[in-house]
């Protein structure tokens, strides 16, 4: 269960990177300056518009990579990936995954949407050597304990002591320290 809470976690907070974070817009210029050619160019891959394919892949998903979990959030022509203690996010034009990672990792940024359905996303990666199969997450679990505290003890204590010595010895009595 604590594992379940953990991806509900995840892709909430996926969920809320996304909502709240955009591309800064490189306007497709790769390092070193020069027009670098789209994935969407080199697959054939319509990139532009939301398209209807975005209505097919919202939601978020999860994956077991070799580099641990994997979770990808897709809504509003955003996405946003959370692996291997990267933060990515961007945009989705039709299959086109566009990201761009806080910390300047480049693992998760250019990816392909390859397959989906019936609850599955495969990507393929322009970076890594394997795709990523995800699978989407149900919703946020409500089977959560209850009775937990929600609110602060009130009873502690405000009397505390201002008279304490300050004054101690920078150096153990022989004998006391070894």
């Amino acid at each position: 269960m604590l594992k379940a809470v953990r991806l509900a976690g995840a892709a909430a907070l996926a969920a809320l990177l996304v909502s709240g974070c955009g591309s800064d817009g490189d306007d497709g210029k790769s390092a070193g300056g020069t027009d670098a050619p789209s994935r969407a160019e080199q697959s054939g891959a319509p990139a532009e518009g939301s398209g209807s394919d975005q209505g097919d892949l919202a939601g978020s998903y999860v994956a077991k990579a070799a580099d641990g979990p994997v979770v990808l959030t897709i809504a509003g022509g955003k996405a946003t990936v959370i692996a291997a203690g990267h933060t990515c996010t961007g945009d989705i034009r039709g299959k086109i995954l566009d990201l761009k990672c806080a910390d300047g990792d480049t693992d998760r940024t250019m990816g392909l949407v390859k397959s989906s359905g019936g609850g599955k996303l495969t990507v393929d990666w322009e970076a890594l050597s394997a795709d990523d199969v995800f699978t989407k997450a149900a919703s946020v679990p409500t089977d959560l304990p209850s009775g937990l505290p929600t609110d602060l003890p009130t009873d502690l204590p405000t009397d505390l002591p201002t008279d304490l010595p300050t004054d101690f010895p920078r150096e153990l009595p022989d004998g006391l320290g070894g």
